[in-house]
């Protein structure tokens, strides 16, 4: 069996990133394993078209901030036993997590679900169901 030396969790503040979260943890501190919480501001909900194209690919400080907010209140949760980095990232959320994935060793992806209705799920699918899809190592979703 693989060890689990490293453990991604994406988050963005909602309850289901909590919990994937508290479930990480466990498993952090049961295999000894080290915790990266990512979060990915997505630009389109943040700004509409019309303000990206006016910022000419700047982004504004004030997305990331928001970034590290919700990182900040998440990583008091995380024991200081547990090595755990914080990352934030701008753009689409499911791109920039197997992105990070493919440039950083990843053990294991531990994410929420933010529980689509089905017809949602089928028109929009969803950031969980991408990654799952598309990732190289092995995908835990808690509901």
């Amino acid at each position: 069996m693989e060890e689990i030396k490293h453990i991604l969790v994406p988050v963005d503040g909602s309850d289901a990133s909590q919990h994937a979260l508290a479930k990480a943890i466990y498993l952090a501190e049961h295999c000894g394993s080290a915790l990266t919480l990512l979060t990915v501001v997505d630009m389109n909900k943040e700004i509409n078209s019309f303000e990206q194209v006016s910022t000419g690919g700047y982004v504004p400080e004030e997305l990331k901030e928001k970034g590290y907010e919700i990182l900040t209140a998440l990583m008091h949760a995380v024991p200081c036993e547990i090595k755990a980095d914080a990352v934030v990232r701008i753009g689409d959320p499911a791109p920039n997590i197997i992105e990070y994935c493919e440039q950083e060793p990843v053990d294991l992806i531990v994410m929420g679900n933010r529980g689509l209705s089905h017809i949602k799920q089928i028109l929009m699918g969803s950031v969980s169901q991408y990654v799952l899809l598309r990732s190289r190592v092995p995908v835990m979703i808690n509901k």
